[in-house]
């Protein structure tokens, strides 16, 4: 009887070995999230700069890229020049607006931060106690999200957006070519 308790310990001390094993392999930025396809939630905040509010739904009817920052975020100085870029390179559209939501962070270093690395020129929500973060599931900066015309989040990048997401990743999106 001894024996057999040693034999089932060993396996299932192997199992948690294994599955410990196993789950080192999985990136965390790819785990889906729970979010995708289901309706965003709406937020209305105080604006980083200007008196008009940062509201989601005022963007109904286009495709919203909404990414989570923060001054304090190492990832985001990196990912800044590209959605500087992104911004320039979209602006004409008129089925596309990108939001910014600064969490966790005070305004007077959000505002620095855009003035040291530069101003994208599209809004930015102001999310100090990380209310809209906690309604969006967000658990870091940068995170970004791609809300559907109909106000669904259809995609979620964890992590800097890269020179040409929005055309590997968006627009196909856009487009109906991925589901």
């Amino acid at each position: 009887m001894n024996g057999l308790w040693k034999i089932v310990l060993l396996g299932a001390v192997m199992a948690i070995l294994l599955l410990f094993a196993l789950g080192l392999k999985n990136d965390p930025r790819e785990i889906p999230s729970p979010l995708v396809n289901r309706p965003a939630n709406d937020f209305t905040a105080p604006a980083l700069e200007g008196d008009q509010p940062v509201q989601l739904s005022a963007h109904r009817g286009k495709w919203v890229l909404v990414n989570f920052w923060g001054s304090w975020c190492v990832s985001c100085v990196a990912e800044h020049p590209y959605l500087i870029e992104l911004a320039k390179q979209t602006k004409n559209r008129s089925d596309f607006v990108m939001l910014g939501v600064d969490f966790r962070d005070n305004p007077d270093s959000a505002r620095t931060f855009l003035a040291r690395h530069g101003n994208p020129g599209y809004p930015h929500a102001q999310d100090p106690t990380q209310k809209i973060a906690i309604d969006w599931g967000v658990y870091g900066a940068p995170e970004s999200y791609l809300v559907d015309p109909k106000g669904t989040i259809r995609m979620k990048h964890t992590g800097p957006l890269f020179p040409g997401w929005f055309e590997q990743r968006a627009l196909p999106l856009m487009q109906g070519e991925v589901k």
